[in-house]
């Protein structure tokens, strides 16, 4: 027979979810009564005396409180009494709450552009800093974000570029239902005073000559008169499109894409070999040794690779450009790596997100959030 005392003691065990709800309402009533001390105290300071206190010392008079919200490392705390004064008290916690909120900002944008999804931003905020942002606060900074991409793709361009890069690439966009392969292309540029930066990143409806048009119209359209040298793979279009907008621009073909194009008739167990000697008429001291290395390869191979040394010899003297300009500038100017690298970034983030982008905007935001992170060294450009 159960004894009165053992029937008392039989309790129902809580849940894990339960016990840690159960400890956050402690914490969060421990963290009210802290900060509502805080602003007793500074109110008390502020006033020269404690409340209903007669003293010489006193500066002004209270007025009751009004209310105000508070997000902190434990959760919201809503209602905070907040002293009035006739003489304007001001609490100083509120400064570190628009501090704490700008990290806060920060923190979303940050994570945006490794590659998080908005979706995900509020649950991996509450695991790390224990506080889950609103909706409304995470969708403000993409707002913001938003806001200033807009700003950023119609800004000012200066009148002349030393190079400009330019290249395409394709990500996942949903239309409708379903993912299409969507073109982004994009312009980087290298001033004459050394300073790289991002010049355009759109969407294109493909790689024809009415996007890259469209594309360079608009640089134009926003001051840039001059390139001395476009870097470019092989995009007849894009080419087509150049030639008609600044027609005085010299011209380099990407040497990495030509290589491509030339492998791609040779059998792959002779790509190694094959490679490296194409290459190295690159790596010349002189355009006069290049051409010489150039003469080399064709008589080595034209008898076995009569194709690649066919398309090796499309579009050749573009490929040797790069000499003509100051050797300290070769090994930036004969490739588009430097728009391949960005590319790259991009659709590394974006794979953390989502197998597509959800629209044409979410795919630009992110694009143009990487871009905002990015850090690029000048170019010293008075060396030969």
């Amino acid at each position: 027979m159960q004894t009165p005392e053992a029937k008392n003691s039989d309790t129902t065990p809580i849940g894990q979810g339960e016990f840690q709800r159960l400890i956050r309402e402690k914490m969060s009533l421990a963290v009210r009564l802290m900060l509502i001390s805080v602003l007793e105290d500074e109110a008390e300071e502020w006033v020269g005396a404690r409340r209903y206190e007669r003293s010489a010392t006193r500066k002004d008079q209270r007025i009751g409180t009004r209310t105000r919200d508070l997000g902190t490392s434990v959760g919201q705390i809503k209602d905070l009494p907040v002293p009035r004064t006739r003489g304007g008290f001001q609490t100083q916690l509120f400064e570190k709450y628009q501090r704490r909120q700008g990290e806060l900002d920060q923190m979303i944008g940050d994570m945006f552009v490794q590659g998080v999804s908005q979706a995900r931003v509020g649950t991996i905020l509450e695991t790390l800093n224990g506080v889950k942002p609103s909706a409304s606060t995470v969708s403000r900074v993409f707002h913001t974000l938003e806001e200033e991409y807009e700003q950023w793709k119609q800004r000012e361009l200066p009148e002349r570029y030393a190079y400009v890069f330019a290249d395409g690439t394709y990500f996942s966009v949903i239309y409708g239902d379903e993912g299409q392969k969507t073109p982004v292309l994009a312009l980087f540029g290298i001033r004459p005073d050394g300073k790289r930066e991002v010049i355009a990143i759109t969407i294109g409806q493909s790689e024809s000559k009415d996007a890259w048009g469209n594309v360079l119209d608009d640089i134009k359209s926003r001051g840039v008169k001059q390139v001395d040298l476009w870097v470019t793979d092989g995009n007849q279009t894009m080419i087509d499109a150049i030639r008609q907008r600044y027609p005085d621009s010299q011209r380099q073909r990407c040497v990495k894409h030509k290589l491509g194009n030339v492998l791609a008739h040779v059998p792959e167990k002779h790509h190694d070999v094959v490679g490296k000697e194409f290459m190295a008429i690159f790596y010349q001291k002189n355009r006069e040794k290049a051409d010489q290395q150039a003469a080399a390869f064709r008589q080595k191979y034209r008898a076995v690779y009569a194709e690649a040394i066919a398309c090796m010899d499309r579009d050749w003297e573009a490929c040797l450009t790069f000499y003509g300009f100051p050797e300290a500038h070769w090994v930036r100017i004969r490739t588009t790596n430097v728009i391949e690298r960005l590319f790259l970034e991009v659709k590394k983030r974006s794979k953390k997100m989502a197998a597509a982008f959800r629209n044409e905007s979410s795919c630009m935001l992110l694009f143009y959030a990487v871009v905002r992170s990015l850090t690029f060294q000048n170019v010293r450009m008075d060396r030969r």
